[in-house]
């Protein structure tokens, strides 16, 4: 048989050994909460056969990517492209370009286009083509307008120009070349 001074050290043992473990709960409840505060949800990451499409406010595709490999920078929100294919979709007009890499902003508006740079233009309705070979091209996607300051050819219909410097808007589907202009153009 239990003593009664046993029985209530027992007890007392027993009182003492919940109060404890609760105590404890309630520590672990905010340090917990307080670590989920702390902790920072964005993180650096890589997607290896990345495709992608950047929306309007609309809904509708303002451009599309493809690429072997995204990278993305959490601290800035930069993202890096190797080999990327972007497709633009405008109208009858539907703009291919590819690089050899290229920097994403972390608004998504402008696409810094790295290398060797082509730019081609295909209109639906007619069939026509226009390529544009270059490098380091600055593509800002809202406006629709692309630039750069390196050696410039387009061809187009057995046309050739080259420059040094192009400007070029998508939209109203012209450009500006802007310096050493030389054309050489076909005979029909």
């Amino acid at each position: 048989m239990i003593t009664r001074k046993t029985r209530r050290g027992i007890i007392l043992l027993s009182l003492l050994a919940l109060l404890t473990w609760i105590l404890s709960e309630q520590q672990s409840h905010q340090d917990t909460n307080g670590q989920a505060a702390r902790i920072d949800t964005r993180l650096n990451y890589a997607l290896y056969e990345f495709k992608g499409r950047l929306l309007d406010d609309a809904g509708g595709i303002k451009l599309e990517i493809d690429s072997p490999l995204l990278r993305n920078d959490a601290d800035s929100g930069v993202g890096t492209v190797e080999a990327p294919e972007l497709h633009i979709l405008q109208d009858q007009e539907q703009w291919y370009i590819t690089a050899e890499s290229a920097i994403i902003t972390a608004d998504r508006e402008q696409v810094s286009l790295a290398g060797e740079v082509n730019l081609t233009r295909r209109n639906q309705v007619t069939g026509e083509v226009m390529e544009i070979d270059t490098s380091d091209v600055l593509l800002n996607v809202t406006p629709r307008t692309a630039e750069t300051r390196a050696r410039v050819t387009i061809t187009q219909a057995g046309d050739r120009l080259d420059a040094v410097g192009m400007n070029l808007d998508m939209i109203n589907d012209s450009y500006e070349l802007l310096d050493d202009v030389r054309a050489h153009y076909e005979v029909p």
